[in-house]
């Protein structure tokens, strides 16, 4: 059989795309080495809510998904989403300012009279910043959500370490595919792409349990989930720093740095660690997450050899692989921005539509040929 579409990585982003494509396309294929988030997705908090900062493409952008995704868990997993308030706490005073203009901007329901039980378990540290209630966020459950978003689409444990395309077919090992989506995340790319540099940082996770009733998700140092019924909540973030997996000493001194930062916010009484997570997460170099068509840059250099004199070339003019995509770089974000992003990518690759100019992977060409680095 020859798939439609063969989406290589289940992470979040490849399960969502799983998820839209199969409602599109007949035969979907999910490929990894390992199982459906088994790495950096699987470890995530999974904390669906915007970005507090005064503006930006990626605030923008943040903000859209987090309004699609909030729906898209609730409508299609409503028991895989905990929906409750979020009070967002800055931790510093410039943050202070990306509040304000965040209530001033935003569409978004905030709570206007923050009520005295969102402050009453708060330690001094918190209460003396500037902060934002919103009435509604989320927390989903990582690896399930992306479990039942891969369900209907043939899953296959396999290290993918090439892809080519012959007689108008992607072949991977013995596997054929129309269509092929990349979702690799940190892992290296499986066609040359220099052009494009990830940024690999690593996300860290404690699920514990506490006396503290939390009725809430807490953003400020770490992110904190709300305390569900038996007293479990999940502490989180993301550390740009070489996480030493195999290291007992160094995974207990961070899970101890999570624990002081969660306690600087609010008082957990009798904390009991359950369990750690961590994994890479993968984001772009200006941040960005990458949403598209994959550039050949060899030919498309070829083509256009006046890029590596400084002038700019739109990237809609740029030589792309056939039928070769990619959705990718979501940094920390990945849970709001992948149902949002895969459900673009889908229209994309069905309707043929034209590429968002700013989540185009082939944004990076022109800065890559400037340089005039060899290919």
């Amino acid at each position: 059989m020859t798939y439609d579409v063969a989406i290589i990585g289940a992470g979040v982003n490849g399960a969502a795309s799983a998820f839209h494509l199969s409602r599109r396309f007949k035969h979907v294929a999910l490929m990894d080495q390992g199982s459906i988030a088994s790495g950096g997705s699987g470890a995530a908090g999974a904390f669906i809510s915007p970005k507090f900062s005064k503006g930006g493409e990626l605030k923008r952008l943040i903000s859209e998904a987090f309004v699609y995704s909030l729906k898209f868990y609730q409508d299609n997993f409503p028991d895989l989403i905990d929906v409750k308030p979020l009070l967002h706490i800055a931790r510093r005073e410039d943050e202070a300012l990306k509040i304000r203009s965040f209530k001033n901007s935003t569409e978004l329901k905030i709570v206007e009279q923050l009520k005295e039980s969102m402050f009453s378990g708060l330690n001094r540290f918190a209460q003396e910043q500037e902060s934002i209630a919103l009435e509604c966020s989320g927390v989903v459950d990582a690896k399930s959500v992306c479990c039942e978003m891969a369900k209907g689409v043939d899953f296959i444990c396999l290290k993918v370490d090439s892809i080519s395309y012959e007689n108008n077919c992607w072949h991977i090992g013995d596997i054929r595919a129309k269509r092929i989506v990349l979702s690799t995340g940190a892992s290296a790319h499986l066609v040359p792409m220099p052009h494009i540099r990830l940024r690999a940082v690593w996300g860290h996770r404690i699920d514990i349990s506490t006396t503290t009733q939390l009725p809430y998700h807490l953003h400020q140092l770490v992110s904190i989930s709300a305390t569900d019924s038996s007293g479990k909540c999940a502490i989180g973030a993301t550390h740009d720093l070489n996480f030493k997996l195999n290291d007992e000493h160094y995974i207990a001194t961070q899970r101890q740095e999570l624990l002081d930062k969660a306690l600087k916010s609010v008082d957990l009484k009798d904390i009991k660690i359950l369990k750690d997570y961590a994994g890479f997460r993968s984001g772009s170099n200006d941040y960005l997450p990458m949403m598209g068509r994959v550039a050949d840059l060899k030919q498309t250099l070829k083509r256009y050899d006046f890029l590596k004199d400084g002038f700019k070339m739109p990237y809609t003019k740029a030589i792309y692989h056939k039928d070769l995509y990619m959705l990718n770089g979501v940094g920390g974000y990945g849970f709001v921005l992948a149902p949002l992003l895969a459900k673009k990518l889908t229209d994309l690759i069905v309707e043929d539509a034209d590429e968002d100019e700013v989540l185009s992977p082939s944004r990076f060409i022109t800065r890559y040929a400037k340089k005039a680095l060899v290919v």
